[in-house]
């Protein structure tokens, strides 16, 4: 027993000596190595809090709506599941570290006829058995290492999953708001031309209108009334959408809500100022690379521990009691004791190899780090760019359509007053749904850009960290 103990304290000592993960650049040393040191686009400097950043449309709708959407999506729950089992591999892992104790318990009752006879034997016994490998050389212990590597990089999934989830319900948020003033817009734009239509009528009746210029109003008329039903389609479209993101079927999306008008929600003139540096160490996508780079640099130290000898120590104890037919029980104290090693001599090259494997791998994994933070700076640039053009095209439309407002107003007079063709009037009708057009396309542009802006630079949420609120009133749901 006495050189058990000295053995197993051997053991120990030589732990010091235990192998380590293979080596690799932090986080912040790779994102300074990556990242530019200012951007080379210029935006609208703003200190705005990103914490929550589709707040920054004051739509309480919306809020209201990704608050929900991120209780109910299916996707979001599986990521969340990935990280249960995550979690339950770390504590398997971290238990091969431990003893394993285990109670026994045993009963026998046979009959002996060989000489000499003893006749009936009862034997019965209960006891402890112990059993434990211990990590001298952390091979063990590096196992764990990556399985806990492999927890972050779940959480830092299911914020990716969070996230791009918050920007998608967004963009088809804006995407239903813009199809809604799309349609407004066709059925005012109805109207004019209705309103036209019967102006021709009347003068034709008067003999100051032909029968060409009725046909013409007839003709624009008609034109647009085929792009109501793509623009209701659109509509419904969006809604289905927004159902599934909200892990509903599209039947029983509340229509009360959403179905309602409402103008596309507009970002504030103000944008997050945030580094380069700052934006890579928030974004999940590159968090969830780090930590497979960390998962594969602690396998390659389980690939070296292969080296090394393993140890195994069991231990055992109980009482074993035994009655044979006519004498009295006898009972008998069982303890064994046993330390066992063995140690690779021969493998034809397979743990060389294996640590091959895993060195490649984790090489594998740096040089996507290195990919996903350059795709990321990419998309940090495309979209502030994107933002401050979509900004200055939205401001100039509007002063466009102003101005083919007035020049709408004043061929309608002009065309009353006989002073102009109704060719001038046609002419004035298109130019000002043209323009009705574009500006509702740029408004949405605008927001989609932010939304885009927004989800580049991480967002700053975390699902993982934000503390769960208590659902409102349902928009999605009936």
């Amino acid at each position: 027993m006495k050189k058990l103990l000295i053995a197993v304290a051997a053991s120990l000592f030589v732990s010091a000596c235990a192998v380590q993960p293979a080596r690799h650049d932090g986080l912040p040393a790779s994102v300074s190595n990556v990242a530019p040191q200012g951007w080379s686009v210029e935006a609208p400097p703003a200190g705005v809090d990103a914490k929550t950043w589709w707040a920054q449309f004051n739509d309480p709708v919306l809020d209201q709506l990704i608050d929900i959407v991120l209780t109910g999506n299916l996707d979001l729950q599986a990521a969340m599941e990935r990280v249960k089992q995550a979690q339950s591999l770390t504590v398997q892992k971290r238990a091969v570290l431990l003893p394993e104790l285990d109670a026994t318990a045993q009963g026998s009752y046979s009959r002996q006829n060989i000489p000499p006879p003893v006749g009936y034997v009862k034997e019965g016994g209960v006891g402890l058995a112990l059993a434990w490998s211990p990590d001298v050389f952390g091979g063990e212990r590096l196992d764990l290492l990556a399985a806990q590597a492999q927890l972050v990089g779940q959480r830092h999934a299911e914020d990716a999953v969070g996230l791009a989830l918050a920007a998608n319900t967004a963009s088809a948020y804006v995407d239903l708001r813009w199809a809604q003033s799309e349609l407004r817009i066709l059925q005012d734009n109805e109207r004019i031309r209705e309103r036209a239509l019967q102006l021709t009528q009347e003068r034709l009746k008067f003999g100051l209108s032909t029968q060409l210029d009725v046909t013409r109003a007839q003709n624009q008329l008609d034109a647009l009334k085929a792009r109501i039903p793509p623009a209701q389609a659109a509509i419904q479209h969006q809604l289905n959408l927004i159902a599934v993101y909200s892990g509903r079927t599209p039947e029983s999306v509340d229509k009360l809500v959403l179905a309602t008008p409402a103008p596309i929600p507009a970002p504030g003139p103000t944008v997050p100022e945030t580094l380069p540096s700052e934006a890579l160490l928030r974004r999940p996508d590159v968090l969830t690379a780090y930590a497979q780079v960390e998962e594969r640099a602690a396998q390659v130290g389980v690939a070296k521990a292969e080296r090394y000898p393993k140890f195994s120590l069991n231990l055992s104890d109980g009482l074993l009691a035994a009655s044979y037919l006519g004498l009295p029980t006898l009972t008998d104290n069982l303890f064994s004791a046993a330390l066992s090693a063995a140690s690779p001599i021969f493998n034809a090259g397979r743990i060389t190899a294996h640590i091959d494997q895993s060195e490649s791998k984790m090489r594998e994994s740096e040089l996507g780090l290195h990919q996903t933070m350059l795709q990321a700076l990419r998309e940090v640039e495309d979209s502030r760019a994107d933002l401050v053009s979509s900004t200055q095209e939205a401001q100039r439309l509007q002063d466009a359509l102003s101005a083919s407002d007035k020049s709408l107003k004043l061929a309608n007079e002009l065309y009353k007053g006989g002073a102009t063709d109704f060719l001038d009037v046609l002419s004035a009708q298109e130019a000002y749904l043209r323009d009705s057009d574009a500006l509702n396309q740029a408004q949405r542009e605008h927001a989609l850009s932010a939304v885009a802006l927004y989800r580049s630079l991480g967002g700053g949420w975390s699902r993982n960290e934000a503390v769960a609120a208590a659902t409102p009133e349902t928009v999605a749901a009936k």
